[in-house]
């Protein structure tokens, strides 16, 4: 243990201007609204079904590891995953969250439409075409970790 020349002994309970016990007191989060509350429970199933979708694409990644599904399954695995995450989306729909659920709510229609699309097409080849493909289909889905953001900006 270390001496502090202001303070004694540092360690793991040393006296310092940062740990104030009556401060420590007020940094308490304040308890949620009912609504709020409710909300982030029906985004946290969303966002569960929308992380398992990502999931599932990424099942068509090429590995040397270890066999993978063919991107077709994969796509539908998370389209599949989409379609349970929009059916939760109004679990969570309330006025005090309404910017952050439309932002969900385009990103999870979006998604899909990229999937269908690549579905439709031409299906890449190697894994210098896959990579970017999948980038862009799982960006609009950014949209629930900024909605995560505002849960915890908003005290959640």
């Amino acid at each position: 243990m270390s001496t502090d020349c202001t303070h004694g002994p540092v360690g793991y309970f040393h006296r310092s201007r940062s740990y104030n016990r009556r401060s420590m007191m007020f940094r308490r989060r304040r308890p949620l609204p009912p609504a709020l509350r409710e909300a982030l429970g029906g985004f946290r199933r969303t966002a569960e079904r929308v992380e398992e979708a990502k999931a599932a694409l990424l099942l068509g990644v090429p590995s040397g590891r270890a066999p993978r599904l063919p991107l077709a399954e994969a796509l539908a695995g998370f389209e599949f995953g989409l379609g349970e995450a929009a059916s939760l989306m109004p679990a969570w729909r309330r006025p005090e969250v309404s910017d952050p659920w439309e932002a969900c709510s385009r990103a999870l229609a979006e998604a899909g439409r990229r999937a269908a699309r690549l579905r439709l097409e031409d299906s890449p080849t190697g894994y210098e075409e896959l990579a970017p493909a999948l980038d862009h289909l799982l960006d609009p889905l950014d949209a629930f970790d900024a909605a995560a953001g505002w849960f915890r900006r908003n005290g959640a």
